[in-house]
C-alpha cells in the first residue's frame, strides 16, 4: 500500500511564514477592518462619485498616494454595494495593494500595456484609463467572460480582451508592449482564512504555480519592448513563487533589471536575498512584500527594466 501523504497543517503553514517575517501570522489572522475602493474614471469623475456618496451617508477617506482610490471602514461595506455610484459601476471595489501595485507600472497615454492573467479586471481597468490600448490576456474562459463582462460594464473601450494560454504569448507579440503586467496565478497564500484553518494549502501547491509562474515571467518578459517596464506580482507570501521567480528571471536575462519601488508605508518588507538554502542576487532587495494590514491585502511585487 502506498504510503500516504502527510497532509498539511497550520503549525506548517505558521512556521513558514514566521520565517518570512514574525509578525505576518498575527496580521494575516487579525480581523479586516477597512476595504478599499476606486472611482472608475472611464465612467465619472472623482467629485461626481463623492458628491453622491455623500447624499447616501458614505464619506470615505482618501489616500494620499492615488487621488480616485478611497478606504472605508469594513462595516460601510454593505451601505457602499448598495449604492448607486456602485450599482451603476462608477466604484470598483479593490484592495489598495492591486491599486498600489498598478499605478507604479511606468504608463503614458500612447502606451500600449499587457495584463497578463488579467482576470477579474480590475487592473485592465487602470490602465485603460492611463493608456491609449491595453490587451487583457486570461486563460480560464469563466473567468475571461465574466472579465469582459466588466470591461463592458465599466465603459473601458480601449481594452482588447484574449482567451489565450499567457505562457505562449510572446510567440505572437515577441517585443510588442510598452509596458507589461503580470498578477501571476499563486497559491493565494494572502487569501487564507486562518481560523477556518488549512484546507487547500501545501507545499506541492506552491512548486506547482513556481514552475507555471517562471513560463509565465518570460513570456511577459519576451512581450515587452527594449526600454519598456514591467511589474511582477502575486498574492502569495512564498519566496519560491516570488523571490525565486525573479531571480529566475535576471539569472537567465542580463537586460533584466530590478528598479527601486517608492512608498511610504509601513506594512512593507524588502524582498528577501536568501530563503532556506537558497541565495538570489542582492538586487531582490529592491522588491517589495506587502504585509496585511486594513485596507492592504498581502502582496509581492517586483518592478523590472528592459534594458
Amino acid at each position: 500500500m502506498a504510503k500516504q501523504k502527510k497532509r498539511a497543517t497550520l503549525e506548517d503553514f505558521k512556521k513558514r511564514l514566521d520565517a518570512i517575517n514574525p509578525n505576518l501570522f498575527n496580521m494575516l489572522s487579525a480581523p479586516k477592518t477597512h476595504f478599499s475602493f476606486r472611482v472608475n474614471l472611464n465612467r465619472t469623475t472623482v467629485k461626481d462619485v463623492l458628491e453622491k456618496l455623500k447624499q447616501e451617508g458614505i464619506e470615505p477617506q482618501s489616500v494620499d498616494w492615488c487621488e480616485e482610490a478611497f478606504v472605508l471602514p469594513i462595516e460601510h461595506r454593505e451601505a457602499l454595494v448598495k449604492s448607486k455610484p456602485y450599482t451603476s459601476k462608477e466604484v470598483y471595489i479593490q484592495n489598495l495593494s492591486s491599486i498600489f501595485a498598478a499605478i507604479s507600472l511606468k504608463t503614458e497615454p500612447e502606451f500600449w500595456v499587457l495584463d497578463l492573467a488579467a482576470a477579474p479586471g480590475g487592473k485592465s481597468l487602470i490602465f485603460s484609463e492611463r493608456a491609449k490600448k491595453v490587451s487583457a490576456v486570461e486563460p480560464d474562459k469563466n473567468r475571461f467572460f465574466m472579465m469582459k463582462r466588466n470591461f463592458k460594464e465599466s465603459l473601458a473601450k480601449n481594452i482588447q480582451t484574449y482567451n489565450k494560454d499567457g505562457r505562449f504569448i510572446y510567440k505572437a507579440c515577441p517585443q510588442w508592449f510598452d509596458a507589461v503586467f503580470l498578477d501571476a496565478p499563486c497559491s493565494s497564500e494572502a487569501h487564507i482564512d486562518i481560523n477556518k484553518g488549512i484546507t487547500w494549502w501545501n507545499q506541492r501547491r506552491i512548486y506547482k504555480f513556481a514552475k507555471l509562474q517562471k513560463e509565465l515571467i518570460i513570456s511577459a518578459f519576451e512581450s515587452l519592448k527594449t526600454g519598456g517596464e514591467m511589474i511582477y506580482a502575486t498574492c502569495t507570501f512564498a519566496p519560491e513563487e516570488n523571490e525565486a521567480v525573479v531571480n529566475y528571471l535576471l539569472s537567465k536575462y542580463p537586460n533584466a533589471k530590478l528598479l527601486p519601488i517608492p512608498h511610504n508605508f509601513q506594512n512593507t518588507q524588502e524582498g528577501l536575498t536568501k530563503w532556506q538554502e537558497e541565495e538570489y542576487s542582492k538586487e531582490l532587495s529592491k522588491t517589495l512584500r506587502f504585509l496585511p494590514n486594513k485596507a492592504f491585502s498581502g502582496f509581492y511585487m517586483a518592478k523590472i527594466v528592459k534594458e
